[in-house]
């Protein structure tokens, strides 16, 4: 079941590196974080875990 989570992980990330992030979302701001960092966040989040090394 593991490598089918991390299948589903990868395949994600990878449709979301293709996306062109919203236009309409960039510089704002939620709660004092900025949405392209929000979103880099998510990411570098998810590759941590990916790689093992989240914590």
């Amino acid at each position: 079941m593991v490598e089918e989570e991390a299948e589903a992980v990868s395949q994600l990330m990878a449709e979301h590196m293709v996306m062109s992030f919203p236009p309409g979302f960039r510089g704002r701001d939620i709660v004092g974080q900025d949405m392209v960092m929000l979103g880099a966040n998510v990411y570098a989040y998810a590759l941590g875990v990916f790689r093992g090394n989240a914590q």
